[in-house]
């Protein structure tokens, strides 16, 4: 840490996400890749000329869903986008993702391949390129199959229930890919597509649906008992018509993500990217459905720059007594205006971010 007279530079924003609000006129210290808060000086005057960047920073912006071997990832950093976490692709490849954006463009975490059955989506989906499907036919080998993506890094296991794609792991196999999966510490995220596979998916101790389920009315009972097991769903609503409201898909997610959030679950902000068309980079729309849906205020954009200490918002409030401590870096977001008051705007709001390096601010 510099002290007072080798201070890099000062900088003053309008407001600061800390995780639960929005903190209003803040002093940053500028150290190199690293942001720290700056306590206000006794006299109200900061001992060295603060530059005036205005605006808003929020420490971190995250699509839980992409895929980046369908789109450019420095697009979406420029787009505002700080994290993005890769929900498949061939493991090879993926595995050399995160330290290839370690310098440029937004920080990237892996799930590797996606686990299947035989002949299992997308083995056949068209979008997948040969090798993003993981195809097993036992317990044993989806065990194997956990310990080669964790090998490759992978921070979790993305697995794949589509009946209407193609046949499904059966019971035993996916209650051992999940089992392997949680002794390592890592979650599981699941495409649960068709009639009951989210219900298999949170009987076997999946995680996260990597979908707010589109193809069927997820009934009631499974939903209260997704929100007691602590089971989260990423939203990627937007995929469902890409604006256009009429759909079935729409009606099904719409629905479904209504309810969770109604009944106290958790949604995070996930798109799909390289689904069809997107916008790259912060998606409004996404975020207009989920404020439709019942996620305003705070909870909409804690969806997408998370909580206070949650990986990606490296947000670390001033510890008592004053001392300066390490709170944003080396990404951040950056939105020209300050948050607006009227709750209503806060989805195209949020699309205004541009994700910046630290050390170019």
């Amino acid at each position: 840490m510099t002290d007072a007279g080798e201070r890099q530079e000062l900088l003053l924003v309008d407001a600061l996400w800390n995780g639960d609000g929005f903190d209003g006129t803040t002093l940053l210290e500028r150290d190199g890749d690293r942001l720290r808060v700056v306590p206000p000086p006794a006299d109200g005057a900061p001992g060295v000329p603060a530059r005036h960047l205005g605006g808003t920073l929020i420490p971190s912006l995250t699509d839980h869903h992409v895929h980046l071997g369908l789109v450019d990832a420095a697009a979406l950093f420029a787009g505002g986008l700080t994290r993005v976490i890769d929900l498949g692709w061939v493991p090879s490849v993926a595995a050399a993702w995160p330290a290839a954006h370690r310098d440029a463009g937004p920080e990237v975490a892996i799930a590797g391949g996606l686990i299947t059955a035989p002949g299992g989506y997308p083995a056949r989906s068209g979008w997948a390129p040969a090798g993003a499907a993981v195809e097993v036919h036992d317990a044993s080998g989806g065990r194997a199959a956990v310990r080669a993506q964790l090998a490759l890094s992978a921070s979790r296991i993305k697995i794949t229930l589509n009946t209407d794609a193609g046949p499904t792991l059966d019971d035993g196999t996916l209650r051992a890919i999940v089992e392997e999966a949680h002794a390592a510490g890592v979650p599981v995220a699941c495409h649960a597509q068709g009639s009951g596979q989210a219900a298999r998916a949170l009987a076997a101790g999946v995680d996260q649906l990597a979908h707010t389920p589109y193809a069927e009315r997820v009934p009631d009972g499974v939903i209260a008992d997704a929100v007691a097991a602590g089971m989260t769903w990423v939203s990627t609503l937007d995929i469902n018509g890409w604006g256009d409201r009429t759909t079935a898909a729409h009606r099904f997610a719409f629905d479904n993500a209504r309810r969770f959030l109604a009944a106290g679950g958790t949604i995070l902000y996930g798109t799909d990217q390289g689904n069809g068309d997107l916008p790259a980079g912060v998606d409004a729309r996404e975020l207009q459905l989920l404020h439709d849906a019942g996620l305003t205020g705070a909870a909409l954009v804690r969806s997408i720059a998370g909580g206070t200490n949650q990986a990606g918002a490296a947000l670390v409030r001033n510890v008592a007594g004053g001392e300066r401590t390490e709170v944003i870096g080396p990404r951040c977001a950056w939105l020209p205006t300050a948050p607006p008051a009227d709750d209503a705007v806060l989805p195209s709001w949020l699309a205004t971010a541009r994700a910046r390096f630290v050390r170019t601010l």
